[in-house]
């Protein structure tokens, strides 16, 4: 911070400024100088700035002038300096006055002066402090750069420079990107998200937030591709000079950048090998190494999965919390492994955004991987038969799911056998032409449509699956055995 003030610029008797009104102010420090001309500079200028102007922007009643100094004051400029052309309006005593109440600086600025020479006056003051500063901050993430300790190394530090706990908030997801061991208060987060709305495409420039419990934090936008704000910590309103702010929003959002773009290269690994594990192209021999530098090996773990389009979603935000995981889709499901102690708390963070998971058993071992994952999916098919939520595997029993590859494939067989050994006999397509009818909640015109077929075809096709199983059509207890003989095989085959 510059040590220059309005007493310091006065006594230069170079710049010809002299002071007309609020004398008391004159120990305001000057960080910036600035013209402006506009009827709002309020608006344009910061904390400690110095506004220089012809007074064009002044208006000329008394009350207007009053309420253009209250404004100047409110917003916390350095003070005003005029310029003694005679383009400003006469200031009226109601001003002056007001500018002493409130201790604000008006000074009146010689027609020989230069605003350059104030400007630069003040550049120079200013100068070295500030480029000091930056210059640390810029080295701060050199260093970061250069022996990266863990995600919030460059965070921590940047706060100590600055005085105040920074955090980084993913105001769409409402997660902490750069999590420490402090993470911000969850009220906070959510108000901050409240307050931001809709308007992700363009964050507000600024913003103060305030809970209940009186915790206070500033949060700005970052420069990335998650809509990320910066979000500084404290007992009050953050006060940080305008140019070293935005210094560290860019080192911030050049941060998250880089660890997003490490999560995704990490991610395409973790998949390859999930997805090695799920066919069994790998050996658990061979796996096991790999999981150990997961965080993975020696643990008990579950698999959680959900629809396929959330994949991204679960990801960013277990990556968020630093829990280990490995993830990948397969067909129209995705999935994601924990370990079994994380699991809670990792379908907690997954319950805000993903309207239907399923949980395989919490005491898989690396052998079972394949188990696991149809675990998953067959929780996964409770869930959706339920409307939604959670559904484990360990108590879905109530919900008719086999629990074994043998068990399902006794269920399917015990069911469909005839159609399915018929299927393949005659190259025909009953199991599809019933699991269609079905999916279309038995509507001939849409089936018929979907299967390119005649509404005969579909009719003679149905006739021949309740002469093959005995079951009927027309019977809703036949209608279940058929509906959950059919997403049984699915699963169990491993289709999607």
């Amino acid at each position: 911070m510059s040590n220059l003030t309005i007493g310091d610029l006065v006594a230069m008797r170079q710049l010809a400024c002299s002071v007309v009104a609020g004398a008391a102010g004159a120990g305001r420090t000057v960080v910036w100088a600035h013209v402006c001309e506009l009827p709002d500079p309020w608006n344009w200028l910061s904390a400690d700035d110095l506004l220089l102007t012809t007074g064009m922007s002044l208006p000329a009643a008394a009350d207007g002038q009053t309420q253009f100094i209250r404004r100047l004051s409110e917003a916390g400029l350095a003070g005003i300096a005029i310029g003694d052309d005679l383009q400003a309006p006469p200031l009226t005593p109601d001003m002056l006055s007001e500018a002493d109440d409130l201790s604000f600086p008006v000074l009146s600025v010689g027609h020989a002066t230069p605003f350059a020479a104030i400007g630069r006056t003040v550049a120079i003051a200013a100068q070295s402090v500030q480029v000091s500063r930056i210059a640390r901050l810029s080295r701060l993430y050199d260093a970061t750069q250069a022996a990266p300790e863990d995600e919030t190394s460059l965070l921590d530090r940047l706060s100590a420079e600055l005085g105040h706990q920074l955090h980084v908030v993913d105001v769409e997801l409402g997660s902490e990107v750069l999590r420490d061991a402090h993470p911000l208060d969850e009220e906070l987060i959510g108000q901050l998200r409240s307050r931001v709305g809709g308007r992700l495409d363009r964050l507000p420039p600024r913003m103060a937030i305030e809970t209940g419990a009186g915790t206070t934090a500033t949060a700005f936008p970052l420069a990335t591709h998650r809509k990320c704000m910066l979000v500084a910590a404290g007992t009050t309103d953050l006060e940080v000079d305008a140019f070293v702010l935005l210094h560290a929003q860019s080192l911030v959002g050049v941060e998250v950048e880089r660890v997003t773009r490490e999560r995704e290269r990490t991610d395409t690994v973790r998949a390859e090998l999930l997805e090695h594990m799920i066919t069994g192209s790998i050996s658990a021999d061979a796996a096991t190494p790999r999981l150990g530098q997961l965080g993975l090996a020696d643990t008990d773990w579950c698999v959680i999965g959900f629809d396929a389009p959330h994949l991204q979603t679960a990801r960013t935000l277990i990556g968020d919390r630093g829990f280990p995981y490995l993830s990948c889709s397969a067909g129209a499901e995705g999935y994601l492994m924990v370990p079994s102690a994380d699991a809670d708390l990792a379908a907690d963070l997954l319950d805000h955004h993903i309207d239907s998971m399923g949980m395989s058993a919490r005491n898989a071992t690396t052998q079972r991987v394949p188990d696991s994952v149809r675990q998953a999916r067959w929780a996964l098919q409770a869930a959706r038969a339920a409307g939604g939520g959670l559904a484990e595997y360990s108590t879905a029993a109530p919900l008719f799911l086999p629990r074994t590859l043998t068990e399902a494939h006794f269920a399917t067989r015990a069911v469909l056998g005839k159609v399915i050994d018929y299927d393949a006999a005659n190259h025909s397509d009953l199991i599809e032409t019933l699991d269609v009818f079905l999916s279309m909640d038995r509507n001939w015109s849409a089936t018929a449509e979907k299967l390119v077929i005649h509404r005969q075809t579909l009719g003679y096709r149905l006739r021949k699956i309740e002469g093959l199983t005995g079951r009927s059509m027309k019977s809703s207890a036949d209608i279940a055995d058929f509906w959950m003989a059919l997403i049984t095989r699915r699963i169990s085959t491993g289709q999607n």
